[in-house]
């Protein structure tokens, strides 16, 4: 086919969210894709279950044609059909993360299918090489007829992911200022190895999407927190708690912290932090317990990453910043956010994205050291 996109998935970061975010733009702008040498910088190369499931929904929820789709395919090809509002049911069936497959699937349902010019007369197009844009290639949405209900069963608090209340208090936050109308539930905790939580998102069609602009961050407002427990005793979320307020308070800073248990097939603890500044500023992050990990570790983890972040101007933390460039490149207009580090993984996302779409991401500062997000939708100049 001759529009067929081609992607390495060895460049860049290598891992899974190449995948997602070639599904997720396949999906809004009809356009097939294959990508190989799949996940190829990870020490288990390939489909792991959860981006099978990754896979498998996109698929279902536009009819898609797929090649390649089973666990350890190192190339996937996927032509997308017409995205289908509706109510739907995953199943991971292990500990992998639902967060993520939400992630893939959420912009489809919620903005539809999007027409736009040709982005590049090529047919095959990798990382380093990024299409000619021009104000022609403008985007208009065909919005789903309806709202979509979308239930995940597997791992909701788990490693190298973001947790569901992270979803919660930062990304959902975040979506609902660009317009976006998505409403959160946590049906049950699933951790690492057991799995079996489980979350759902109500997720309504919008007709457009407002971009994003943050200068340096203001005054911290709030700075709150939970220590959680699942399974266990209340004396590790206690523990979690104390020594969280400590590290905070020896740095500086003042906090509250909730003690929550959670439901849960499993056992498994976390500490989730998250700030609040004038101008709109908004930070979050988690550390999760394991299997002979102490629970003073578990709260120094999530700390350390607060406070390097508080000790910057990003105006949101590093990890809602790549995961904000989906959304924002099919904004009614430019986005700009400092950001507190430059991370392969938003390096990676930018050019995925600039694969599938008439935008232009602009990212400044070194990698691993604070910068600048410039992204500008539709071929308008960054």
């Amino acid at each position: 086919m001759s529009d067929l996109l081609r992607i390495d998935g060895s460049e860049g970061e290598g891992g899974g969210q190449i995948l997602r975010t070639a599904l997720t733009l396949s999906m809004v702008t009809g356009r097939p894709f294959e990508i190989v040498n799949l996940r190829a910088n990870r020490p288990k190369p390939g489909l792991r279950p959860q981006h099978l499931v990754c896979v498998e929904a996109a698929a279902k929820i536009c009819s898609a044609t797929t090649e390649g789709a089973k666990v350890n395919s190192r190339t996937v090809r996927f032509e997308p059909g017409p995205i289908r509002p509706g109510t739907y049911q995953f199943d991971i069936r292990t500990a992998g993360s639902t967060t993520l497959v939400l992630q893939t699937l959420y912009l489809p349902l919620a903005v539809g299918s999007a027409v736009a010019a040709a982005p590049s007369d090529s047919s095959t197009l990798s990382l380093s090489n990024s299409p000619t844009l021009s104000p022609s290639h403008a985007l208009t949405f065909l919005p789903p007829a309806g709202r979509s209900i979308v239930s995940i069963t597997g791992g909701t608090h788990v490693p190298f992911s973001p947790s569901f209340h992270f979803l919660m208090d930062q990304w959902s936050v975040f979506l609902r200022r660009l317009g976006m109308d998505i409403e959160l539930t946590l049906e049950r905790a699933g951790y690492y190895p057991e799995g079996g939580g489980q979350i759902r998102a109500k997720i309504r069609p919008v007709a457009s999407l407002h971009p994003l602009t943050l200068g340096p961050r203001g005054r911290l407002e709030r700075l709150e927190g939970i220590s959680t427990v699942s399974n266990l005793p209340r004396t590790i979320a206690e523990r979690q708690r104390e020594r969280a307020l400590q590290c905070l308070d020896e740095a500086g800073f003042a906090a509250g912290m909730e003690l929550i248990e959670l439901p849960s097939p499993g056992k498994g603890t976390m500490v989730h932090l998250f700030a609040v500044h004038e101008g709109g500023g908004r930070a979050c992050y988690d550390a999760l317990g394991a299997l002979g990990k102490r629970a003073e570790t578990v709260a120094e983890e999530a700390c350390e990453g607060m406070i390097a972040f508080l000790r910057t101007h990003g105006a949101i933390d590093e990890h809602l910043a790549d995961q904000l460039l989906l959304p924002l490149s099919l904004a009614s207009g430019p986005s700009e956010f400092p950001v507190p580090a430059v991370t392969n993984h938003l390096l990676t996302n930018a050019r995925t994205i600039e694969r599938f779409l008439p935008c232009s991401i602009r990212i400044e500062g070194d990698l691993g050291q604070p910068g600048i997000v410039r992204l500008s939708p539709g071929g308008i100049p960054a």
